[in-house]
């Protein structure tokens, strides 16, 4: 769950798999047409829009942080929770989705336990979680690539977009703040790029411009919270929070 201040002291809570339907979106609005090095295209964009199939349960029965008196945010939640939750989540996108879904989503949990090993790894229990997670998953990896008959410049390529798509959404669902950067997106040339994004009253300016429209405009869901809400009970959260306002949200992304 994410979860962005508003102006009035409001809070607006976004799910996990939300913020992946912007990712989706903005998968479909990448580069020049015919990007062939994303092939095939369909795989990718829904890894991209699903890859946060893991947290669909979490979202349903979201915890409550003691420290805030709000849901807990998805960094605060430990790879001992998450880690189980991601495999099965792979597990769940091969029978949904197929093989390339499966790999894609596989790959970028491994991409999270290997490169934020400092959030999710919280304690001996969520760093030996996290390790059983990248351990297992390498071997799903390459047999699904084996599989599929997919290359490694084939998978790095698309797993990247997973992750660029990943960080972009978040910064448009959660703020910029809430990525640190967002390096190695994959352009139409075939070249990879670090972007700069700067932010202002619902528009993301990037540079350089990664997308083959000249504006793109993403939509999604949220539910809204009232100013100064905190809870002490989980089920008394939880019911509020499934009787939330849910209220449209929109954001344009423009040139640099």
């Amino acid at each position: 769950m994410l979860l962005r201040d508003l102006p009035d002291g409001s809070l607006l809570a976004i799910s996990q798999p939300m913020h992946a339907l912007v990712s989706g979106q903005i998968a479909r609005a990448w580069g020049a047409p015919g990007f062939a090095a994303l092939d095939p295209f369909e795989d990718v964009a829904t890894a991209c829009a699903q890859h946060d199939v893991a947290w669909m349960g979490w979202e349903a029965a979201p915890t409550l942080d003691p420290e805030t008196g709000l849901p807990h945010v998805f960094r605060a939640v430990g790879a001992r929770s998450h880690a189980p939750m991601w495999a099965e989540g792979v597990a769940r996108a091969l029978v949904a989705w197929g093989p390339w879904v499966a790999l894609l989503v596989s790959r970028h949990g491994s991409l999270i336990y290997g490169s934020y090993a400092d959030r999710h790894q919280l304690d001996q229990a969520d760093a030996d979680a996290a390790e059983t997670y990248l351990r297992e998953q390498a071997v799903v990896q390459q047999d699904l690539a084996h599989h599929l008959g997919a290359t490694p410049a084939q998978v790095e390529t698309a797993g990247a977009l997973v992750a660029v798509t990943d960080a972009l959404s978040l910064a448009v669902c959660g703020g910029v703040e809430t990525v640190g950067g967002v390096g190695s997106a994959p352009m139409a040339d075939g070249s990879r790029v670090k972007l700069t994004l700067t932010e202002q009253a619902g528009v993301l300016a990037i540079a350089p411009w990664p997308f083959r429209l000249a504006e793109v405009t993403l939509e999604w869901r949220a539910r809204r919270l009232p100013a100064g809400a905190r809870w002490t009970d989980e089920a008394a959260m939880r019911a509020d929070l499934a009787a939330a306002s849910v209220q449209a949200v929109s954001a344009r992304l423009v040139p640099g």
